[in-house]
């Protein structure tokens, strides 16, 4: 095949069908290996420094004269439960404003900048966390980490879709997201070890380690990050130069995200020589589609109901173990590992189903179901491992849903700032869930927890309606664009621009009657 060839048309069309194959799994798995385990790693050291908290503030072991060995976070600095609950809240109010603003000005500053500035940034002041010595001062820590982690999660989020089609993403989305599970599967193993350096030389508590410790190798992983980011595909190191152009086309087919319907296509004629007008800057449209789109909403909405489980658990998971079995602080956080590893094998699993599929709802149902299987069983269950195989269930099923709806969302919007934006809009709802959490868990209502239980049994319940309403309203719109109901859309704009059919594309994003909508 001359190179003449290679430059007039596109790969999929010069090459054979095994040969385009064998060139585009090799560069896919090139990317994999460069972009997916760097993504988990720091999407892991942001859910630690945000979580490690509850390991901090196991409660020590008294001792015969009345001192604390090992003493927790609130032993040491005294405070109450509802300070801790305000400390875990403060967190959230930054971290909710920032989300949009930051996967805005994503692109203008480019990943390979942006990522690592704000892994560096949390990780000091995750570090500074171990060094408080009063309630103030961890409160004012704890505002400074929700406003320096507020970037990381969506900007991972839309940084995968530079990189992958829509069919590939929800495994990706799902690896790095499993970052949450195995961090607590990974913190519970860390805080129980490093509480052992109680009184070490220096004199710090052992709570304190943990906090100094992991931010100080949170910041390690952003220097190394910013070498080894790229933006986009034409930075990707490793690549020969006929796989990044394979990956480029396979990335800009229309036929990712367009079903072209010959009726509509001969109906849009387009006349080079009539006046036309010229296409709008989509940046302010975009953002401001996604702020009026009930199914962004819906899906919203679906991520508080699944989110509140999750954070639930993450930071109370090592405390109602502990009070399940009254296991020694120790065992409860060694306790808390299997939870969090069963929850990544099965994030994974359904992973791989949902993207064989090319069908979200088939995934995300179930994991919605399972949360709430679970935490029926916690609540109502008498038995000790009984309550526990509840927590393995509920950790399961909310841990799953949320990279399934990450991928629903972006897969169903066209358009970068609208995707950017509805990310943002479900990630920034998530971590309401997270600010509810906070305050569920009192320490006067163990062991049944009775209150916590009810309420995110009762959220994960509308989480299941949720799911099937969106699920209803994205076959309903499927099939009104099928039979040509939403064809005026597009008419319209051509009648009244001139615009080409790409130009009309482009405009109304997944409005297009075109666009397919994934189920």
């Amino acid at each position: 095949m001359s190179e003449k060839a290679l430059v007039e048309a596109p790969l999929h069309e010069t090459l054979t069908q095994k040969e385009y194959k064998r060139i585009e799994r090799r560069a896919r798995l090139k990317v994999d290996l460069q972009i997916v385990p760097l993504c988990l790693l720091l999407y892991l050291l942001s859910f630690l420094d945000r979580t490690n908290i509850g390991h901090a503030n196991l409660e020590g072991t008294a001792r015969p004269d009345g001192s604390i060995q090992n003493p927790g976070l609130s032993q040491d600095l005294g405070l109450s439960a509802h300070d801790y609950a305000v400390a875990l809240t403060v967190l959230y109010p930054p971290y909710i404003a920032l989300e949009i603003p930051s996967n805005l000005v994503l692109r203008r500053i480019g990943a390979r900048i942006w990522i690592p500035f704000l892994v560096v940034c949390w990780g000091i002041v995750s570090t500074l966390q171990g060094l408080v010595t009063s309630k103030a001062g961890l409160l004012v820590d704890r505002i400074f980490l929700g406003a320096t982690e507020a970037g990381i999660l969506p900007a991972i989020a839309v940084y995968l879709t530079f990189f992958y089609r829509p069919h590939e993403m929800q495994l990706r989305q799902t690896v790095f997201f499993t970052g949450a599970s195995l961090a607590g599967a990974f913190s519970g193993l860390l805080a129980a070890a490093i509480r052992k350096m109680d009184n070490m030389p220096t004199g710090h508590a052992g709570w304190r380690w943990i906090f100094i410790l992991e931010g100080i190798f949170t910041v390690l992983a952003g220097i190394a990050s910013w070498f080894l980011l790229p933006n986009d595909l034409s930075e990707c190191w490793g690549l020969t130069a006929i796989e990044r152009r394979l990956l480029q086309e396979r990335l800009a087919m229309p036929a990712n995200h367009y079903v072209e319907r010959v009726e509509l296509q001969e109906k849009l004629v387009w006349t080079a020589h009539e006046p036309r007008a010229p296409p709008p800057s989509l940046w302010r449209r975009d953002t401001l589609r996604a702020l009026c789109d009930v199914r962004v909403w819906l899906m919203c909405c679906t991520g508080f109901c699944c989110s509140m489980p999750l954070y639930s658990i993450a930071y109370f998971a090592p405390v109602i173990v502990q009070d399940i079995g009254d296991y020694t602080s120790v065992k409860s956080m060694l306790m808390t590992c299997p939870i969090f590893a069963a929850s990544f094998g099965y994030s994974v699993l359904i992973s791989l189903v949902s993207d064989r599929l090319r069908n979200r709802f088939v995934t995300a149902f179930p994991g919605m179901l399972l949360t709430v299987i679970g935490f029926s069983v916690v609540y109502a269950a008498d038995g000790t491992m009984t309550r526990y195989g509840g927590l393995i269930m509920l950790a399961c099923g909310c841990y799953s849903v949320p990279p399934l709806l990450f991928t629903w969302l972006a897969n169903n919007s066209a358009g970068h700032f609208k995707r950017a934006t509805g990310l943002a809009m479900i990630i920034l709802t998530d971590n309401c869930g997270g600010l509810a959490s906070s305050w569920l868990f009192k320490k006067s209502e163990k062991p049944e927890y009775t209150r916590g239980l009810v309420s995110n049994l009762a959220v994960a319940s509308l989480g299941v309606l949720i799911i099937m309403l969106i699920e209803a309203l994205v076959y309903y719109e499927r099939s009104m664009r099928s039979r040509g109901k939403r064809d005026e859309r597009a008419l319209q704009l051509q009648r009244t621009t001139n615009w080409t059919p790409e130009e009309i594309r482009e405009y109304l994003g997944d409005d297009h009657p075109e666009y397919r909508l994934e189920l």
